[in-house]
Parts: structure tokens; sequence; C-alpha cells
């Protein structure tokens, strides 16, 4: 029989207790960005710091979390567009990956990738000017 431990987030189970990190709630987070942007990154690359810093999560209780998220878009994509694909994507995947309740996918848009710019160089300025 299942029981949770609501003071650690914990879920107990017959063979012990399953505790899922923010790490690996982010990680997801960050996968579903990247392939979104038809991208396929590893924790090692740069861009897998940029996103790193671009997701936070909150712990509403103990099985529910809300996700904030920064991006950017193309110029000429349309933003309320691409910002619900983002909210849609994410809590399908942490809620089918963690067993966890995505209540809310906050999604900000900080800037727009103009065509004369590629995405990839606009990512290295941006880790280069965050470290």
């Amino acid at each position: 029989m299942e029981e949770k431990d609501e003071m650690n987030n914990i879920e107990k189970t017959p063979g012990g207790k399953i505790d899922i990190s923010d790490q690996v709630i982010t990680d997801v987070v960050i996968l579903t960005l990247a392939k979104l942007e038809g991208k396929e990154i590893n924790q090692k690359s740069k861009e897998y710091k940029y996103y790193r810093k671009q997701v936070t999560i909150d712990r509403k209780d103990e099985d529910s979390i809300s996700v904030a998220v920064k991006t950017k878009v193309k110029y000429g994509e349309k933003i309320p567009e691409v910002s619900k694909k983002i909210q849609e994507e994410i809590t399908q995947e942490v809620e089918n990956i963690t067993g966890l309740k995505v209540i809310a996918v906050n999604v900000l848009v900080e800037d727009v990738i103009t065509p004369n710019r590629s995405e990839d160089e606009y990512n290295e300025d941006e880790t280069e000017d965050q470290e």
C-alpha cells in the first residue's frame, strides 16, 4: 500500500520510498524545451547551462508543482501560440515522467531572435554574459 510523507515530499511504497528531486524535474523541462526547438543537448554543453538558468521549479504540495520558464522566440512567430505549446508540452512530459501534477507553467518571453542572428549565437552570448 502506498502512502505519502507530506513533510518530505516522498512517496512510500512497499519496496521503499521514492523522491524526485527538483534537478530531475528541471532536466525534464530542459529536454522538453530543447525538443520543441528541434535540438538534442547534453548536460555538459553550454546550451544546457543556458537552459538551466531559465527554469524554476516551485513545489506547491507533496504531489504538485508549478514551473516557470524564460524563453525567446524567432521574429515572426506568434508568441501566444509558441507559449501555449511550451505550456502543453512541459505539462505533459513532466506529468508522464514524474507522476507529479503540474498546476501551472508560466512562460516569460524574454527576447526575439532576429533573422540576421542565429539562435546559437544568441545562446553563446547569453551564456558568456551570465558567467
